[in-house]
């Protein structure tokens, strides 16, 4: 794609397996910035599966970004995409026609049930913990502009769970605990809903189009695309010299987040899990209200 290389302290420098000599390591994926614009590298214990391939290329997602703006001042080398820049490596890499231009799968004929089988395994990885972050957003954002009061902290959390996860706290509560905070997405600040989650989808859409894609969009692969790469490596050169909505402009041409993309991506898993939903008179949501109703109205029988 024309980005930067890795530089040789990369492989010589990162911890890419397991010590064998008895050091007790912490294995928890993660990409680091030594802050001197040479050196970068990458600590995991990786094993020959599928989710370390894809979590090699979320870290590598990481490593690229810092290459990339290492050129600006140290206040301004960060980026508020890192996590979407992660995935949107991971999720372009998984496709099926990666896989094959690259030789980690046969040309056995691609189906219809593995379409499907491909598109809910990503959504298990994307589309399954918005929830999560959205509570995060919305308890967060409204305690800081004090909308709730201190004593109902917990409970309001709480409450946004069960509304939007359908889970409730398993044992009793009282104004005494704070929950929120014990979560490391609240604490570290790492939730970041909006730039996290449907970004990656409309950097993807924007980079499909740039190596000048044909087809679904989860089908997409911009690997090799030299126009692809220089987009991206642009939008990632800014580091946070610029608010993150300038940046979104100068790759995509809007400045808001927007749904659409993700939306677009799933559709024909959208489609295949309304159809059974509907046909099996399955129960979607929690509580004494359902939207079953609402989503088989105009459903298209299988």
């Amino acid at each position: 794609m024309g980005l930067k290389k890795m530089p040789p302290s990369f492989y010589n420098l990162s911890m890419l397996e397991k010590p064998s000599d008895g050091r007790e390591v912490l294995c928890h994926p993660t990409a680091w910035d030594f802050a001197d614009g040479k050196d970068f590298r990458i600590k995991m214990c990786t094993t020959v599966t599928f989710e370390n391939l894809q979590t090699i290329h979320h870290e590598l997602g990481h490593i690229q970004y810092f290459m990339q703006y290492a050129h600006l001042p140290y206040m301004y080398r960060n980026g508020g995409f890192h996590e979407a820049i992660g995935e949107l490596m991971s999720m372009s890499m998984s496709t099926p026609q990666h896989l094959k231009k690259v030789g980690l799968m046969n040309d056995a004929q691609y189906t219809k049930e593995d379409e499907i089988n491909f598109l809910l395994k990503m959504s298990l990885s994307t589309v399954s913990t918005l929830p999560f972050h959205l509570v995060n957003d919305l308890w967060r954002w409204r305690a800081f502009r004090g909308e709730y009061k201190l004593e109902e902290w917990n409970n309001e959390y709480w409450n946004l769970k069960e509304k939007y996860l359908g889970v409730y706290a398993p044992v009793e509560r009282t104004q005494d605990d704070l929950d929120p905070p014990s979560i490391f997405h609240i604490a570290n600040d790492c939730h970041r809903l909006q730039k996290k989650k449907h970004f990656p989808f409309k950097l993807l859409e924007v980079l499909c189009d740039a190596a000048g894609h044909i087809g679904p969009l989860y089908t997409c692969d911009i690997y090799g695309s030299t126009e692809a790469g220089k987009k991206l490596a642009n939008v990632l050169s800014l580091g946070s010299s610029v608010p993150w909505q300038d940046a979104l402009e100068k790759i995509s041409g809007v400045r808001k987040m927007s749904t659409k993309p993700l939306l677009k991506y799933f559709e024909p898993l959208k489609e295949f899990l309304r159809n059974e939903v509907c046909l099996n008179g399955d129960v979607v949501g929690w509580g004494p209200e359902n939207i079953q109703n609402d989503i088989c109205r105009d459903s298209v029988t299988l």
